[in-house]
């Protein structure tokens, strides 16, 4: 039998990073508390720099961000800094399941197939990162395990937390690329660093929009959502809110 999940669709949904990050940690506690698996869309307007976990504060330019009129959040889950704006966000909020299946490991490359089908019916072939790559302040300048990548090139970047026997994965998929980057919102001791930061970040990326997939981000969540139901053989149910947005959604096509 299909595994029942709900979908909400907050893609139209007015709110400031942190009111998303605790959204999405809402998510989490309820199922948490035994509520039903979510899978959840959304955006970013104005752009927002999210940082990782256990990032320092400090590494980021304030006076930067504010100039540009970015907010700055801190997420729940690990890694480094990330610009958002041109991406589309997801996030699944799942009982943990038990055993070697509830390993960060094993959930990444679970979830991993849902993002992969979904997107193979865009024409995008990715495949997950397996290796640890270098580093950075700049969240996709490095290749993870956790990572979508498309010819060694980061398409999708996901982190996941743990609370009970709850499981938090969110990540975010390259649509296109605004008018700045990480770079010009982190801090650097020399400018020469903040230049070589920004050739490994456009070198280890890429967006939908240069594979030539020109889609929006309703058509976007939706070739996800197939792909997580065929995936993962699910039941996916919208909520009365979501409902309500697709309808109008639909009604503005």
């Amino acid at each position: 039998m299909a595994a029942s999940w709900r979908i909400v669709d907050d893609l139209d949904v007015v709110q400031t990073g942190a009111e998303r990050m605790a959204t999405d940690l809402a998510l989490l506690a309820d199922v948490a508390r035994g509520g039903r698996p979510a899978l959840r869309f959304y955006t970013w307007d104005p752009p927002a720099l999210s940082l990782g976990r256990f990032q320092p504060a400090d590494d980021v330019d304030e006076d930067a961000c504010r100039a540009r009129g970015v907010d700055v959040v801190r997420r729940p889950t690990g890694g480094r800094a990330l610009l958002h704006g041109g991406d589309l966000t997801y996030a699944v909020a799942v009982p943990r399941p038990k055993g070697e299946a509830g390993s960060v490991a094993a959930l990444y490359n679970t979830l991993a197939e849902g993002l992969i089908t979904g997107l193979r019916t865009l024409g995008v072939c990715a495949q997950v990162a397996h290796h640890a790559g270098e580093t950075s302040a700049a969240c996709f300048a490095s290749l993870r395990g956790s990572d979508l990548r498309v010819n060694d090139r980061k398409l999708v970047g996901s982190a996941q937390v743990h609370k009970e026997h709850a499981v938090l994965q969110h990540g975010s998929v390259l649509r296109t690329r605004l008018a700045f980057d990480e770079c010009d919102l982190l801090r650097f001791d020399e400018e020469a660093r903040r230049r070589e930061a920004r050739a490994r970040l456009r070198a280890s990326t890429i967006t939908l929009e240069e594979l030539g997939v020109d889609v929006d981000v309703s058509a976007l969540a939706m070739a996800l959502t197939r792909g997580f139901a065929t995936s993962l053989d699910l039941d996916l149910q919208w909520s009365e809110r979501s409902r309500a947005f697709v309808a109008a959604r639909q009604a503005r096509q």
